[in-house]
């Protein structure tokens, strides 16, 4: 079984505890030895629980690689496709041809999206010299301007999330309840770091990172709009890279670049670290479309108001 860092045993814990969450475990088991199995997270906008009930899956089911694992892999996706209470299911395959195919036979529709990988050396020399020179010149500046990078813990995760709400607000997209970050602390503290860019005492950009086996996770990040001229996100990816390289890490993952053929903003900030284009398949699946459709529009008018 191929694990990732979202289908640890913990992870459907952490939804759990998180507000307007809910995580779900399932697996097969043959003489107590699990052949296949998955963390499902459900995420509503609380009260319209109803109407706007979401799942998503990544990289799963894992299973074993013999004909009882991908027997058991099949039946646990077709099992999650009856018993599912959530509207709409997102999917992300990262380079599993077989679950790529049940998937699209269950009525999954498939769409390629694109991602940004970056291999890490103990030799952080060698990491630097991929950077594009602007971002290297970005970085340095940060860095002679007075902005140090700091690592944070748990006790910080309020003035995270206050940066994390102003970023993401200006982008109009919504964030988890900070109920959901204290959870992952509490649950997977080797697991998770916090690193902040400091510029005269105040917080001026934020990232949060997932830590898994030989693998960094870019997970969220913000940054104050009145200091973007400091380059703290620079800065920010630069440590989290330089990090990676001391600590024996051998890939960084971006987190996602959008969809080809569309543009995305962060695309282009993500590319100029010297990383490898990758593409990757999602599958989403409307599961009652009625309802799903009721969903959207009842979210519409009350966004107005």
């Amino acid at each position: 079984m191929h694990s990732s860092v979202f289908q640890r045993h913990e992870i459907a814990d952490m939804y759990n505890k998180t507000k307007n969450m809910e995580g779900i475990r399932i697996a097969v088991s043959d003489d107590n030895e699990i052949l296949a199995c998955m963390a499902v997270k459900l995420e509503s906008k609380g009260f319209l629980k109803r109407f706007t009930s979401l799942s998503i899956i990544e990289n799963a089911p894992l299973y074993q690689d013999s004909e009882k694992g991908r027997e058991a892999a099949e039946f646990l996706i077709k099992h999650y496709n009856k018993s599912t209470t959530a509207l709409y299911t997102n999917v992300k395959i990262d380079n599993d041809l077989f679950l790529e195919k049940i998937y699209e036979s269950e009525g999954y529709n498939k769409s390629e999206c694109l991602n940004y990988e970056i291999g890490l050396e103990k030799n952080t020399e060698a990491v630097f010299k991929k950077i594009h020179k602007s971002r290297r010149k970005n970085i340095k500046r940060a860095e002679k301007k007075g902005v140090k990078i700091i690592e944070a813990g748990k006790d910080s995760l309020p003035q995270f999330y206050g940066l994390l709400r102003e970023t993401y607000s200006k982008l109009q997209i919504q964030i988890p309840d900070i109920s959901y970050f204290n959870a992952a602390f509490s649950l997977m503290p080797g697991n998770v770091k916090l690193f902040f860019a400091i510029y005269q005492g105040n917080l001026i950009g934020a990232r949060l990172i997932l830590l898994y086996k030989k693998k960094i996770f870019d997970w969220f990040a913000g940054a104050s709009s009145k200091h973007l001229g400091l380059f703290p996100n620079d800065a920010l990816v630069w440590h989290v890279l330089e990090y990676g390289c001391k600590n024996s890490y051998e890939l960084f993952d971006f987190g996602g670049a959008g969809i080809p053929d569309e543009e995305y903003g962060v695309r282009e900030f993500k590319k100029r670290f010297g990383g490898q284009l990758i593409n990757y398949n999602s599958f989403k699946k409307i599961h009652k479309l009625f309802i799903t459709k009721l969903g959207s529009f009842i979210l519409s008018i009350s966004k107005k108001k």
